[in-house]
C-alpha cells in the first residue's frame, strides 16, 4: 500500500510537469486560453464567427478577446470591414448565465483610426528578444489579463496574399500582442460616446469602461451620468459615510426600504440609508441595469448583497434584496434621487 501511495504521488507530481501549459495561455484560473476547444467555447459565449468564416466571407478583421485578472470574459473588441460595407467597430459582450443577451455596440471607424489599427497589428503575432537583465531577480506579476487577437487580411489582386494570424499573450510578458490590445481598446472608446462619458476612474481600463456600457440602455447618455453617481452608493456602507451621499437625494425623496419609508420632513434622506444599510449588516451594492427614460430621467435597478452565517457546520446563506431607483435631473443641474425603494431579502445561488 505505502508503494503505491508513494508511487501515486510521483505519478501526480510529474503529470503538472508535463501538461504544464504556455505562460501565455493560463488565466488566473488556470485555464488553457490557447485550447482550440476552449477558444470554441469562448466565441459560443460571444456569439461570434470564427476568423475562418470571416476569411471565408473575405472580411478585413482584427480583433481582440479580453480576459480580466481574474479569468473572466470582459468582451470582444472587433474591427471588421466586410466587402461592400466600410469599416465598423463592433463591441460584443458575453452571454451570462440568466440573463439576456446583451446586444452587440456598433459604430463606424474613420479612415484614420483604422489605417492605425492595421499599423500598430502588423506585428502582434511576433515576439521580443529576450530582455537583458540579472538573472537573480525576481518578477512577480499577479492576476494578468490575457488576450487571444485574430486578424485576416483578404487577399487582393497583383498585391499581396492573403493572410490569417492568431496570437494568445499574457500581458505579464509585455510582448506585442498585449500591447496591440492596449492600442485597440484605447481607440475604440472615443467612437462609442456613452461609454467614453463613464468616469475612468471607476473602471481599470478603457476594455473595462465598454464591458461596463453592457448596463447601460434607452437614452445611454443619461444613463451613463447616472452610474457615474452610483459608486457612491458602493462605498457608502455605514452611518459615518455621509459625505459620499450629500447631494444624491433630492429634497422631496421618497425611501421606502421593504415597507419601512423615510420622513417626508427629513431634508437629508442620505441618513435614513445609511442608518438602513447598518441596520442591514452594510451589504454590498450592485448595479444590473441604468435605463435613460428621458433626458432627464433615469431607472435604476440594483440589488444588495450579504452572507448570513449558517449552523454550526453548514455554509452561509447567500441573500439579494432588490432595488429600483428614479433619478431626476434636479435643481443642482446634476442627477439627484427622487425614489427609491428597497425590497425583501431572499436566498439565491452564487454562480
Amino acid at each position: 500500500m505505502l508503494i503505491l501511495q508513494i508511487a501515486a504521488l510521483a505519478s501526480a507530481a510529474a503529470a503538472p510537469a508535463q501538461a504544464r501549459p504556455d505562460p501565455n495561455c493560463s488565466d488566473d484560473n488556470g485555464v488553457d486560453r490557447c485550447a482550440t476547444q476552449r477558444q470554441a467555447q469562448t466565441r459560443a459565449l460571444f456569439g461570434l464567427r470564427s476568423i475562418e468564416q470571416h476569411r471565408e466571407a473575405g472580411d478585413q478583421v482584427r480583433r481582440v478577446f479580453y480576459v480580466d485578472g481574474y479569468g473572466r470574459d470582459m468582451i470582444v473588441i472587433a474591427l471588421v470591414r466586410t466587402p461592400g460595407r466600410e469599416p465598423m467597430a463592433q463591441i460584443h459582450f458575453p452571454r451570462r448565465e440568466r440573463q439576456r443577451a446583451t446586444p452587440p455596440l456598433e459604430a463606424p471607424v474613420s479612415h484614420i483610426v483604422w489605417g492605425e489599427m492595421l499599423r500598430r497589428s502588423a506585428s502582434f503575432d511576433r515576439s521580443y528578444a529576450p530582455r537583458a537583465g540579472n538573472p537573480q531577480d525576481v518578477s512577480i506579476c499577479l492576476h494578468s489579463w490575457v488576450y487571444t487577437i485574430e486578424a485576416n487580411d483578404p487577399a487582393r489582386a497583383n498585391l499581396a496574399p492573403g493572410s490569417l494570424r492568431r496570437k494568445t499573450e499574457d500581458s505579464c510578458q509585455r510582448g506585442p500582442a498585449a500591447e496591440f490590445a492596449w492600442d485597440l481598446q484605447r481607440a475604440a472608446l472615443p467612437l462609442f460616446p456613452h461609454c467614453d462619458r463613464l468616469d475612468p476612474d471607476q473602471h481599470r481600463n478603457p476594455a473595462a469602461q465598454l464591458a461596463a456600457c453592457a448596463m447601460l440602455t434607452g437614452d445611454r447618455m443619461a444613463a451613463a451620468e447616472v452610474m457615474n453617481r452610483l459608486n457612491a452608493f458602493r462605498r457608502a456602507r455605514r452611518t459615518e459615510d455621509g459625505l459620499l451621499l450629500q447631494g444624491s437625494f433630492a429634497q422631496r425623496a421618497q425611501i421606502d426600504w421593504n415597507g419601512i419609508r423615510s420622513d417626508p420632513g427629513d431634508l437629508y434622506k442620505g441618513n435614513f440609508w445609511l442608518a438602513r444599510m447598518a441596520s442591514e449588516g452594510s451589504p454590498s451594492f450592485f448595479v444590473q441595469s441604468v435605463e435613460g427614460l428621458a433626458a432627464d430621467r433615469v431607472r435604476v435597478a440594483a440589488f444588495l448583497e450579504r452572507s448570513v452565517d449558517g449552523a454550526e457546520g453548514s455554509p452561509s446563506t447567500h441573500m439579494r434584496a432588490p432595488i429600483e431607483m428614479i433619478w431626476v435631473f434636479g435643481p443642482a443641474q446634476q442627477f439627484e434621487v427622487e425614489s427609491a425603494t428597497v425590497g425583501a431579502w431572499e436566498r439565491y445561488r452564487p454562480g
